[in-house]
């Protein structure tokens, strides 16, 4: 995020509580590249907050006090003047970008002008798509892909959540990508196995879950989902499916269009899923330290060498089961 350029990941403590009625606890809170991670004196992550939607509850004074959103039971107490000044400046950064689209519109603008007259009209529409995946900053790639999820939802239902399932499925984010801002879903009836949407969200069909009893299996479907997204990116799929006029109307207003919405849904939902080879996923699933075994047996991929995992488990037999029933009230 441009607004923490030069403050690699800064740390302080704090004092959080989770709703109205519980207990502050003394936490540490940790700034990265987009997001505020709140852990315990034993470095178990407590919550994630998204850095475009922060609020601050009590602006001018000390201590300050902040939200992960308005609707929000969550809050945070924070003493320490760099903090503060940090999420202050990160804050002012969003509320400025929603100000002025005209800075986004203009330089759009301009760059259509000089395509138009210096290329020509047949090379401007991949190009504007390619430099548009370039420019949209990542507070309106969460918008993109949130509006692309309520749209997924009309058809499949609200995201699955209770508050073992949900705490379980933290626990599941945590442990596939503890430094990297992914959000999770569990979606029920969804008719493919993931979908993976821009700004970094990932949903999952709630039958991954009741198929197979294994975590490795789901954790496996989740990580080639975003594996697969580095090289496969939501947001240029979505702008290569938008109209040249959609494209152009989104970038001068920041709005994105409806029926773009609607369009890219339609065809991601009934669309085979994109996902690499194995060759390319086994790599990722080494560093990430997963079983490889559990998700190639279950998707008939090659599972190559046979020998015993010594991969640790993804996650206790406690928070799997939980998880598993995270669609249940």
């Amino acid at each position: 995020m441009t607004a923490l350029d030069g403050l690699d990941r800064l740390e302080a403590p704090g004092l959080w509580r989770s709703g109205p009625d519980e207990q502050r606890r003394n936490v540490y809170i940790t700034v990265g590249d987009a997001e505020l991670v709140i852990e315990d004196k034993a470095g178990t992550a407590l919550s994630h907050w998204s850095l475009p939607a922060l609020v601050r509850l009590n602006p001018s004074e000390l201590p300050a006090r902040f939200a992960p959103s308005d609707a929000s039971d969550e809050q945070l107490e924070v003493e320490e003047p760099e903090m503060i000044a940090a999420l202050d400046r990160v804050m002012r950064a969003v509320e400025k970008g929603r100000r002025r689209p005209g800075a986004l519109r203009r330089l759009t603008l301009g760059l259509t002008v000089g395509f138009v007259v210096g290329i020509g009209a047949l090379w401007l529409p991949g190009a504007l798509r390619k430099q548009a995946a370039t420019i949209i900053p990542p507070a309106q790639r969460m918008e993109i892909g949130t509006a692309i999820l309520e749209e997924v939802t009309a058809l499949t239902g609200p995201a699955c959540s209770n508050p073992t399932g949900t705490e379980a499925l933290a626990q599941l984010r945590q442990r596939l990508f503890p430094t990297t801002p992914v959000q999770l879903v569990i979606l029920r009836d969804l008719p493919r196995t993931t979908l993976t949407l821009p700004g970094g969200i990932i949903a999952m069909s709630d039958s991954v879950l009741n198929r197979q009893d294994d975590p490795d299996v789901a954790a496996g479907h989740i990580l080639a989902a975003a594996l697969t997204a580095r090289a496969v990116v939501p947001l240029e799929t979505f702008l290569d499916r938008m109209s040249f006029l959609n494209l152009t109307r989104m970038l001068a207003t920041g709005n994105v269009p409806v029926a773009a919405i609607e369009n890219h849904v339609e065809r991601l939902v009934l669309s085979d899923p994109q996902m690499l080879s194995a060759q390319t996923l086994r790599p990722g699933f080494d560093a990430a330290r997963l079983t490889w075994g559990a998700y190639a047996r279950a998707t008939n991929l090659p599972e190559g060498d046979a020998a015993p995992s010594m991969m640790p488990p993804v996650m206790e037999d406690t928070l799997w089961q939980a998880l598993r029933e995270i669609c249940t009230r």
